[in-house]
């Protein structure tokens, strides 16, 4: 049972599927996981104890499950964190990538100014994340199998960086909504990007507050 004294990460744990409560009502799980959840839930404007309801609401049965995840020894998250995050979410930033010049392109004269802006937002992210994942494959992890023993603090202060990233570009996006004059590759580009936003919030938490835990 969730309660109110519990820290985000705890609850998430208590059962995995209030992620998807976290993510409809903008709390930040991925890289606040020690935060009490009632001082979060207070953040985003919600009754603690409304919200603390709905969240003890949520099925218990969850999907591939988060919950077997947390369960996988260090060297077995490591090897799920790179093939279910890392591997997909390099691919979807390419897809993003070229998908935003193309609408930048077609869509300059109406939407060129919004766009302009989503894509730098979106570079800023792009450029931080690719050298942190090669730097986690080849040293961070590596070095944490090999000793047992790691200093996380600065993966931690990227994450956030890449979290505050994230929100930058949610407002900018209208929360991933198309223009009503938007094409159909504008609102799959953006689906796309609200669908890569939940993937690296996952795998943020998962680092965050499991792996380095």
């Amino acid at each position: 049972m969730i309660n109110k004294n519990m820290t985000i990460a705890e609850a998430l744990k208590e059962n995995p599927n209030v992620a998807r409560v976290f993510e409809d009502t903008g709390l930040d799980y991925c890289c606040g996981g020690n935060q009490n959840l009632a001082e979060a839930i207070e953040e985003i404007n919600f009754d603690i104890d409304s919200y603390i309801e709905l969240l003890n609401r949520q099925e218990e049965r969850i999907e591939e499950s988060l919950e077997d995840v947390i369960k996988l020894s260090k060297a077995e998250l490591i090897d799920y964190i790179v093939r279910n995050h890392h591997v997909p979410e390099l691919e979807m930033i390419d897809r993003i990538d070229s998908n935003l010049r193309k609408l930048i392109n077609v869509h300059y004269v109406n939407h060129g100014a919004e766009l302009e802006e989503v894509y730098q937002i979106f570079l800023t992210l792009k450029s931080a994340l690719i050298p942190h994942f090669a730097k986690e494959e080849k040293e961070d992890f590596v070095d944490f199998l090999d000793t047992g023993v790691a200093d996380f603090t600065s993966l931690i202060a990227e994450h956030e960086k890449a979290g505050a990233l994230l929100e930058r570009l949610d407002f900018a996006t209208n929360s991933y909504t198309a223009p009503e004059d938007g094409c159909n590759t504008y609102r799959a580009t953006f689906e796309l990007m609200r669908e890569f936003e939940k993937d690296l919030h996952r795998h943020i938490f998962l680092e965050n507050s499991v792996l380095f835990e």
